[in-house]
């Protein structure tokens, strides 16, 4: 069984699911893997799982706990992406083998995490700072895989790169290089198209606007049956999105971008006064990914070599943006042998 857990960073807490057999933490979940889904969408969540947190369980790790740990451990350290929280990764998270510790927190202002006091602190820089000092308080020696997807993946690269101290081995998902992405926004048209949703999500009247259409833009998102087949996990979702303050924390994650987005049809004028981040990571890499993703073009990890020379990129031909949910036996095989 997962637990939840919180640790406090300036103030402000941060929420996350456990399994740490090596520190005595929860039981030991079922043994068995999951199949993967015939329609792509993943399976219902694991019965038991905590939705909210109870008095009992939804405590700050103690530090006894911290000193039972050893480096010979390993900890996935799994980031989720928008408009999601933790339990996204319920699916992977019981295909790793049990001796694996675990760690899975809602991104700050998400589901049961605080959201932060202001604006500007959603700007990439803080929110790598956040994390990586949540890194840094329940790592306690062991070797960190971070393992992240979409936005999760857009704070892991930057993360990786400027704390590789703090990581052993990279594994994102369907999570575009912020130097890749970049470019791919100057060259390729259709990346523009895809991308046009997130000014959308920057507008000023976005929470309103999503309220308003029933959150159709996330629903579509999602895709199709998602809500029929994943009830539980979802509702928690919807939860999140109604409460006009937990979905504005949201989405100043778009807010503070660094980089707007250029119109489809942007003249060359335009497009070359777009500044590309020097984002390196020596960090060895795993890029898995689904090349049937709505967001991102695939030639957003055109040159990813350059700036993340230790990296193997392996696709999956059916797969969505939400490859986690979708094959997560598919992508857990292709980490362990990674790790």
């Amino acid at each position: 069984m997962l637990q939840s857990q919180y640790v406090t960073i300036d103030g402000k807490r941060i929420h996350y699911l456990s399994r740490e057999p090596s520190a005595g933490l929860g039981k030991k979940p079922s043994a068995t893997r999951s199949k993967e889904p015939s329609a792509g969408l993943g399976k219902e969540p694991l019965a038991g799982l905590e939705k909210e947190p109870s008095a009992e369980l939804g405590k700050e790790p103690s530090a006894k706990l911290g000193k039972e740990l050893t480096s010979d451990n390993t900890l996935f350290v799994l980031f989720h992406g928008f408009p999601e929280n933790a339990h996204a990764w319920e699916a992977f998270i019981r295909t790793l083998p049990l001796h694996y510790d675990i760690v899975a927190p809602d991104l700050p202002g998400y589901h049961l995490s605080d959201p932060l006091s202001e604006e500007r602190q959603y700007e990439v820089p803080a929110l790598i700072n956040r994390m990586a000092t949540f890194i840094k308080k329940v790592k306690k020696g062991r070797k960190v895989i971070l393992v992240a997807h979409d936005w999760g993946g857009a704070i892991a690269w930057p993360l990786t790169a400027f704390h590789p101290d703090l990581i052993h081995k990279l594994v994102i998902l369907n999570a575009a290089h912020p130097s890749t992405f970049t470019q791919s926004l100057i060259v390729s048209k259709q990346q523009r198209v895809k991308s046009q949703y997130i000014s959308s999500l920057r507008d000023k009247n976005a929470v309103s606007s999503l309220i308003s259409t029933d959150f159709k833009l996330l629903k579509d998102m999602l895709g199709e049956g998602f809500f029929e087949q994943q009830w539980d996990y979802a509702s928690t979702l919807l939860n999140d999105w109604g409460q006009e303050a937990r979905l504005s924390a949201m989405l100043n994650y778009y807010r503070c971008m660094p980089q707007d987005i250029p119109p489809v049809d942007a003249s060359d004028e335009v497009l070359q006064t777009i500044h590309v981040p020097n984002i390196y990571i020596g960090v060895p890499t795993l890029v898995l990914w689904g090349r049937n993703d709505l967001a991102f073009d695939n030639a957003v990890l055109r040159g990813i070599e350059k700036y993340v020379p230790h990296c193997e990129v392996i696709y999956h031909e059916t797969a969505t943006h939400w490859i986690h949910r979708e094959f997560p036996n598919w992508a857990s095989d292709r980490v362990l042998a990674f790790i």
